[in-house]
C-alpha cells in the first residue's frame, strides 16, 4: 500500500482554480456513513446549494480527496479475538475469520490483513503490553511462539474490538490501519475535514473580509494537513517578512479528530533566490478549535464558532517571532535541534535522522539566515512524511523562540 505523503502546493494550483461551489463542495460527503450523512444535513441548513466559496485551490483540494477516496476504502470490523489468527503462508498477517458483516466485505467470510503504521504495536499493546515482546517474536521469525501465545490469550474471553481496515485498490489487498473506539467515536474522516474547512473559512470570508487561498496540503488515506494564506504579513527586522497562515488538520484515527491551529511562515532571502520556512508551537499555544472524535456532529459544528480568536493567536505568536532578531549565537540554535532530533523518541523522524544529523553536522550558520536555510534543509529531507514534517516544525519553533 502507498502510504507516501502527498502534496499540494501552490504553484500546482491551476490559474482557473479561484474556488469552489458548495454543490461540487458537497459531492466529498455522497457517503452511506451516518457521520458524513448527519454533517451534510446540517450544512444544507446553513448554506445554499449555488453559493461560491471564493477560495484558490479548493477545487484542487477537493480533487485530490475524491481520487484519494477511489483508491483507499476504509471499513470497520467488529471482532473478538477467538475469531483472529496470524501468518499467511510466512508472512506475518493479522487474519480475521467467521465475518458477520459479508456484504461490507465482498462476501467474504475470512480476510488477511497486513499492519500499516503502528497497527501491529497497537494490536499487541491492547494486549497486555506485548507490543515490543511480540515485535521480537516475529521480527526473528518465532511463527510458532506467536501463535502460541494467541491461543493461551484467547482463553481471557477479552473484549471485542474494532479494527479500522483498508482496502487499497490498486493491489487488491485489505490492511489493518488502527483500532478504533467501539463506542461514542463519530468518523471525522479527510474529506468532511476539508468540507468543514472551507466552509468555515467561507463563512469567516463573509464576515471579516479577509481572503484566503490554499498554500500547502499535505496529506496521506488517514491524516491530511491544510495551510491557508491569508492577507497578514508583517515585516521581521533584518530578515523579512512573517505571514499568518491558518493550519486545519485531521487525523481519522487519533489526536483530536479535526484541529485550527494558527501556524506562521517566515520568509527570507539568501543570494540565490526568496525562500519561507514554517514554524509552529506546541498545540496549547497554536490551537484556534478543534472537533473531537467523540462528539456528536450537532455539537462539534458548534465549536467553529470559537474560530474568532484567530487573531490572537497570530499576534502572540508574531510578538515570540519578533525575538528571533537577537539571536547572537546561530551555532547554539543548531545545536539545540541537533539534540532534540538526537534523542527524538518520536518514530516518524527517526527515519530521517541519520540525514537530518548530517545536514545539520555538515552545515556552519553565519548569521540568522544562514539557520533559517538550514532548517528549511532539513524540512525537505523529511518531507515525504507527513508527521515528521510537523515534528520539524515544532522543534524548529521549540529551538527558535523558546531556545530549548
Amino acid at each position: 500500500m502507498e502510504t507516501k505523503k502527498r502534496s499540494i502546493l501552490k504553484l500546482d494550483i491551476a490559474k482557473s482554480d479561484n474556488g469552489i461551489f458548495i454543490s461540487d463542495l458537497f459531492k466529498l460527503l455522497i457517503s452511506t456513513d451516518q457521520t458524513g450523512n448527519q454533517i451534510k444535513e446540517i450544512l444544507k441548513t446553513q448554506f445554499e446549494q449555488d453559493e461560491f466559496i471564493p477560495i484558490p485551490g479548493a477545487q484542487t483540494l477537493v480533487n485530490s480527496q475524491i481520487v484519494q477516496n477511489k483508491n483507499y476504502i476504509k471499513k470497520d470490523l467488529i471482532s473478538n479475538l477467538e475469531n483472529i489468527s496470524f501468518y499467511l503462508d510466512n508472512t506475518f498477517t493479522i487474519n480475521f475469520n467467521n465475518i458477520n458483516d459479508r456484504e461490507n466485505f465482498g462476501g467474504k467470510t475470512t480476510l488477511s490483513t497486513y499492519p500499516k503504521y503502528s497497527a501491529q504495536r497497537d494490536f499487541f499493546g491492547n494486549l497486555f503490553s506485548m507490543d515490543k515482546y511480540a515485535k521480537k517474536l516475529i521480527d526473528n521469525g518465532f511463527k510458532k511462539i506467536i501463535e502460541k501465545n494467541l491461543e493461551l490469550l484467547k482463553e481471557e474471553k477479552i473484549k471485542d474490538k474494532k479494527y479500522r481496515l483498508i482496502h487499497y485498490k490498486p493491489d487488491n489487498n485489505y490492511y489493518l490501519r488502527a483500532i478504533v473506539s467501539t463506542d461514542n467515536y463519530f468518523d471525522y474522516n479527510n474529506s468532511i475535514a476539508v468540507v468543514i474547512a472551507l466552509l468555515t473559512l467561507y463563512k469567516e470570508i463573509k464576515f471579516s473580509g479577509v481572503a484566503y487561498s490554499l498554500k500547502l496540503c499535505e496529506y496521506n488515506e488517514s491524516n491530511i494537513r491544510m495551510f491557508f494564506d491569508t492577507t497578514g504579513e508583517k515585516e521581521l527586522e533584518g530578515i523579512g517578512y512573517v505571514r499568518n497562515i491558518v493550519e486545519i488538520s485531521n487525523d481519522e484515527i487519533k489526536r483530536e479528530a479535526l484541529r485550527f491551529s494558527g501556524v506562521c511562515t517566515i520568509s527570507y532571502d539568501t543570494r540565490k533566490q526568496k525562500n519561507e520556512i514554517y514554524i509552529k508551537p506546541k498545540d496549547v499555544k497554536s490551537k484556534i478549535l478543534t472537533i473531537k472524535h467523540n462528539q456528536k456532529p450537532t455539537n462539534g459544528l458548534k465549536s467553529l464558532t470559537d474560530f474568532e480568536n484567530v487573531d490572537k493567536v497570530h499576534n502572540e505568536l508574531y510578538e515570540d517571532i519578533k525575538a528571533i532578531k537577537n539571536i547572537k549565537n546561530t551555532e547554539q540554535i543548531k545545536f539545540l535541534v541537533r539534540r532534540k532530533i538526537d534523542n527524538a523518541k518520536n518514530e516518524d523522524i527517526r527515519k530521517f535522522k541519520a540525514s537530518i544529523m548530517n545536514e545539520l553536522t555538515a552545515t556552519t550558520t553565519k548569521n540568522i539566515i544562514d539557520l533559517l536555510n538550514l532548517f528549511n534543509n532539513i524540512q525537505i529531507l523529511a518531507n515525504e512524511d507527513i508527521e515528521a514534517s510537523e515534528y520539524l516544525r515544532y522543534v524548529i519553533y521549540e529551538a527558535l523562540i523558546n531556545r530549548k
